[in-house]
């Protein structure tokens, strides 16, 4: 979707709930029920107007991610999710609700996976204290859509905000209150010092990442970043935890492995970017002398923009250099069985897939492509309870349920191919395909049938965001 149309119809959406509203309420507490619904109603927007990069891989290492931080924050009033936005901004934020959001320009600032872990961090920080929550109470008793909405004009940027602003005064005091104080600021940076600290991370990456924001900062004096909208003054936080590294008698860390990161980057650039601009510069990069041993990550980029291209031979020459590398790295058979699949070698394909799942059956990228590759072999029983297990493990991500739903009404049950093919549409942004499903399993079912009430239960749910 355009990205103008966008952000035009988020002003007139936050414009229209704003001049409805008259003058808000006082402040009042806003409760974690109301904080839920505010996150639902956020990522429903979030859903219909962007492209998310959810391919399992991607979800998988960023969710791990997370996990590793939240282990160390302690029981959370949420579970969380994190999403990556294809979208060029440097931007990141945390949504009510346990939602985490990078977008993939931010990703492609950082050069390391403790940069990355800084800002996520950070944002587990504003989520686990509440900022959000308070913020809100702060703008007073406004309703899940309003507030959503709101938040959607202020966290995702592109001048919609601004427009809204400039057009009324009232807009720009209430979403005013929903920027992060310099307190909220610094209680989510000593946080995510001490996370980074606990999980053997060098915070020096916090001061890397700051010093960047800077200078994007400085690159865009005529538009402030959406990011420094709601997180200011960079330099001050600089500053502060420069002050705690020297104060803080540590050990001297260990370097990071940073294959894991490098790939997640590689693989993200070419999901978002125009790979006939990102081509010529790996494909210079590649020629330089030693470069398979000082960088060899640089050839897996490259095979991911051949692949893009569909140059399945080049693809494949390529992702072999990094193998031979690195004989030991699982995925990068996965990988290389991803490519044979797209290139029509099915058979090849899933020999790779059955032989890293023997391997390491833990890992949700391979089991996806496992049961892609059987499906793909005229396999779909086998397919089909491999797709359902993932669910699991996860659970937002779209195309599961998209496959769930082709094979469970190819097998004969209507029902439930329509209810998963629901779910589809309904991690895919589309209200309104959703209900159609819906309506069409709750057809073909008996009310005693279990999937009964969870096929109500999701229609009801949608009804209600809608009319949020």
């Amino acid at each position: 979707m355009n990205h103008n149309t966008t952000f035009r119809r988020l002003t007139a959406y936050i414009l229209c709930a704003v001049f409805l509203l008259g003058n808000p309420p006082s402040a009042q507490a806003f409760s974690v029920g109301e904080e839920r619904e505010v996150g639902e109603k956020l990522l429903s927007i979030i859903r219909k107007e962007f492209t998310l990069l959810d391919d399992p891989d991607l979800t998988e290492y960023v969710t791990n991610l997370g996990r590793q931080t939240l282990q160390l924050a302690g029981p959370q009033f949420f579970d969380y999710h994190f999403f990556i936005i294809d979208n060029k901004e440097f931007n990141a934020f945390a949504a009510p609700s346990g939602l985490i959001f990078f977008h993939s320009g931010l990703i492609d600032l950082c050069d390391t996976e403790g940069e990355l872990v800084s800002v996520l961090a950070h944002e587990i920080g504003h989520a686990a204290s509440r900022h959000i929550a308070d913020r809100i109470s702060k703008s007073g008793k406004l309703n899940a859509a309003t507030t959503a909405l709101m938040l959607a004009g202020l966290l995702l940027g592109q001048g919609a905000l601004s427009q809204a602003i400039v057009t009324g005064s009232m807009a720009g005091g209430l979403t005013a209150n929903l920027k992060f104080s310099r307190e909220d600021e610094e209680e989510a940076d000593r946080l995510a010092y001490k996370w980074m600290k606990e999980e053997k991370r060098d915070p020096a990456d916090m001061v890397s990442m700051l010093k960047k924001m800077r200078r994007v900062s400085r690159y865009h004096r005529k538009q402030v970043p959406t990011y420094l909208l709601t997180h200011p003054e960079p330099e001050n936080r600089i500053g502060y935890i420069e002050d705690i590294i020297l104060q803080d008698q540590q050990k001297k860390i260990q370097a990071q492995d940073e294959f894991a990161y490098q790939r997640f980057k590689y693989r993200v650039q070419a999901l978002s970017r125009d790979t006939q601009s990102i081509l010529p510069i790996l494909e210079n990069k590649a020629e330089e002398p030693g470069i398979l041993q000082s960088d060899p990550m640089v050839f897996f980029g490259l095979s991911q923009a051949y692949l893009a291209n569909r140059d399945y031979q080049k693809a494949e020459e390529t992702l072999q250099k990094v193998i031979r590398r690195f004989p030991d790295r699982h995925i990068l058979k996965t990988d290389l069985g991803r490519i044979k699949l797209e290139a029509g070698e099915t058979k090849k394909a899933l020999e790779i897939f059955q032989e890293i799942n023997r391997l390491d059956p833990s890992g949700a990228y391979n089991t996806y492509y496992l049961a892609k590759a059987l499906q793909q072999a005229g396999e779909p029983a086998q397919a089909v309870l491999i797709y359902e297990n993932l669910t699991e493990r996860l659970p937002t991500y779209a195309k599961l349920y998209q496959e769930i739903g082709k094979i469970r009404a190819a097998l004969g049950n209507k029902a439930l191919g329509h209810y998963n093919l629901a779910l589809y549409q309904y991690y895919e942004g589309s209200s309104l395909s959703a209900r159609y499903h819906l309506d069409q399993a709750l057809k073909n079912l008996s009310e005693k049938d279990p999937l009964f009430p969870k096929a109500k239960d999701l229609r009801n749910k949608i009804d209600r965001i809608e009319k949020m």
